[in-house]
């Protein structure tokens, strides 16, 4: 169960990871102690555990705010992520449990249908997410579940980027269902290169979209001359 300061972090990063609270943009401790009709020290260590994360920064007398995007931070969470997450699906195929493996289809079948109707990217965004966490906690290495989990929110910020777009989640939930169907045949080499080439494809849109936001970003314009 998830202290209170931890239930606050993560109410504060779900709305941080679907756009409700932009980078850049600062976070009112007072507004926050409110909602949760606490006193601001819980808020706090909230804000310092979203620090940890990434998620936030917080500044001398200016108090905390969302941390940008950044293309040099994707680059080594998706690189870590791919390392710790391969490792993961490789102990999962060694031994295959086979309630984790339904829930693994099952969230692959969900995540299809999501994909395919075009519905709400962020329903199919947190799918993916439940995806993966099912996956850590389901390896049967407490440690390396830790780790993934404390990616998990730096993560799901790039992936909802990276997912934004039709195409990228109808492809994501094919290699989700391929994932789950080497997992099913102990196959550890195609689950171990299935699950790693997702992540690379997610790691490259985010990246793609970074680099395309930037550009578009308008430049000072010269005093015109009269």
């Amino acid at each position: 169960m998830l202290s209170l300061p931890e239930q606050i972090a993560e109410a504060i990063g779900n709305a941080i990871i679907t756009g409700d609270l932009e980078p850049g943009q600062r976070i009112q401790e007072q507004g926050i102690a409110g909602k949760f009709e606490v006193s601001r020290g819980p808020v706090r260590e909230a804000l310092r555990i979203l620090e940890r994360d990434g998620m936030v920064q917080i500044l001398p007398r200016r108090g905390a705010q969302v941390t940008y995007l950044s293309i040099d931070e994707v680059n080594d969470i998706f690189a870590i992520r791919a390392s710790l997450v391969r490792l993961a699906v490789r102990l999962i195929a060694e031994k295959p449990d086979a309630g984790l493996i339904a829930e693994l289809k099952q969230r692959a079948e969900m995540m299809g249908e999501l994909a395919r109707s075009g519905s709400d990217p962020n329903q199919y965004v947190k799918e993916s997410y439940y995806f993966n966490l099912a996956m850590a906690a389901g390896c049967g290495n407490k440690r390396l579940m830790d780790m993934i989990y404390s990616l998990a929110h730096q993560t799901l910020r790039y992936s909802r980027l990276g997912l934004s777009a039709q195409d990228r989640r109808v492809y994501s939930a094919k290699y989700h269902g391929k994932l789950v169907k080497a997992l099913q045949k102990r196959a550890s080499q195609v689950a171990q290169e299935t699950v790693e080439h997702l992540i690379h494809e997610s790691r490259d849109a985010a990246v793609k979209l970074l680099i395309e936001q930037r550009q578009e970003k308008p430049k000072p314009g010269r005093p015109r001359s009269r």
